[in-house]
């Protein structure tokens, strides 16, 4: 029998989010590693039912968050600037209203440089 990620139950928990707001084709997802489930959902959904290129610094930063050094995760923190210049939007995943520190020097980073849109998880939430 042939399964499908993106089943029901799984797109269910993302129900009541709007991601066809996000227009750009190029997206890069922003947050903090604690929600690093949302960052591997929200790809595949955004990926697979909006045709979209997504976008994050690090996979293994994103699994493996307290393995890095602080060198090591500031070296993170500079290529993850330097991929924002080539995306068109980011998504900011403000789980629960969190915006960490790194995760507001890149959306500022964002907005002063790039002057380009900026999406929140939680402004995407349709009001029911």
């Amino acid at each position: 029998m042939e399964k499908d990620r993106l089943n029901k139950k799984f797109l269910d928990e993302f129900k009541e989010y709007d991601f066809s707001r996000i227009k750009e084709n190029k997206i890069y997802l922003i947050g903090s590693a604690r929600f690093k489930d949302y960052f591997i959902k929200i790809e595949s959904i955004l990926q697979i039912v909006y045709n979209k290129l997504v976008s994050i610094c690090s996979i293994d930063g994103l699994l493996n968050k307290k393995e890095f050094s602080t060198k090591e995760w500031d070296i993170l923190q500079e290529i993850a600037l330097t991929k924002l210049q080539f995306q068109e939007a980011i998504l900011v995943l403000d789980v629960n209203g969190y915006i960490g520190d790194h995760t507001r020097e890149e959306i500022d980073y964002f907005n002063r440089k790039l002057k380009r849109p900026i999406y929140y998880l939680s402004k995407l939430k349709e009001s029911i």
